[in-house]
């Protein structure tokens, strides 16, 4: 599915129950915000994304909704996906709605072995693969990426190996990071990424937090926003299905653009010695995980 690993698999119910797990009292929100989604300029749909990080069970959790209008065919997909302190897979669940065809994913992984049960309509399927060492669940790529040996940073290719969580496949994809460049006042680094054939380019903080992407063969493109309005505008906002995904209906504030535009101006600092003389995050030095979780609020 393009759109979601336009996300870099910030990937996707509406109408029919979800077996997601409720928002952990232990889990720290490390990422959440609202992308808004267009294609060739003209606004079709939204996708809200939020990383978590669960003390107690030392998992990371990544939990995304996209929703699209008729113009983006009218799809809504849903995933929660796991895995543990280093990143190593250990289940998740995906769902797609396209008109009334819903399609369902459930996934674990033990001892390096994937089994899926595939539910597509009235048809069933299992799929049992083997996983080589060091793959991970495609969302993650971004965090893989900032506790790898060499961190984020500039002029470096990431090989990998991922799994695709819209149809519980293997596949191997590129990632090169540019030079770190202002992005709209937030410095952030261009990545070139290559997964599934598809080609597409993104701006990525030293946070690992995704500002914006673009897939030039497909005119699709995303870009974080401040307020869930500026992504949600038009469109259904389906309250009751975020609350079973989330555990609330994520407001959206807790990254780095949003943070931007609540603080008040300020004048440039004084050029200091030394600055501008390195780039990059050192290896697992980007995510940045603190010892109390902060009380995640609810959208009006």
């Amino acid at each position: 599915m393009v759109l979601k690993h336009i996300f870099w698999g910030l990937s996707f119910l509406i109408g029919i129950s979800i077996a997601f797990i409720s928002h952990s009292v232990h889990a720290e929100v490390l990422f959440e915000g609202y992308s808004k989604v267009q294609s060739g300029g003209v606004h079709i749909g939204y996708a809200i994304i939020r990383y978590d990080f669960d003390s107690k069970k030392k998992q990371f959790i990544a939990t995304t909704f996209l929703k699209t209008n008729e113009f983006g065919g009218n799809l809504t997909e849903s995933l929660r996906a796991v895995a543990s302190e280093d990143l190593k897979p250990i289940s998740y669940q995906y769902t797609t709605l396209v008109g009334k065809q819903v399609r369902t994913i459930d996934a674990k992984v033990e001892k390096n072995r994937l089994t899926a049960h595939v539910k597509d309509g009235d048809k069933s399927e299992k799929i049992i693969k083997d996983l080589p060492k060091g793959s991970f669940f495609s969302s993650f790529l971004a965090y893989v990426m900032l506790k790898s040996p060499q961190g984020l940073k500039s002029d470096n290719k990431y090989d990998y190996e991922a799994i695709a969580e819209e149809d519980a496949a293997l596949y191997k994809g590129v990632a090169y990071v540019k030079n770190l460049q202002d992005v709209n006042g937030v410095k952030a680094f261009q990545v070139l990424n290559e997964f599934k054939n598809t080609k597409f380019i993104s701006f990525v903080n030293e946070r690992g937090e995704v500002l914006s992407t673009k897939s030039p063969l497909q005119g699709v493109s995303t870009e974080l926003v401040a307020q869930p309005s500026q992504a949600t505008s038009g469109l259904t906002v389906p309250s009751p299905t975020l609350k079973t995904l989330f555990g609330d209906v994520p407001t959206g504030q807790k990254n780095e653009v949003s943070a931007k535009a609540k603080a008040p101006p300020q004048t440039p600092p004084s050029a200091q010695p030394g600055m501008g003389k390195q780039e990059g995050v050192p290896p697992g030095k980007g995510i940045q995980i603190k010892t109390q979780p902060e009380s995640p609020g609810e959208e009006k």
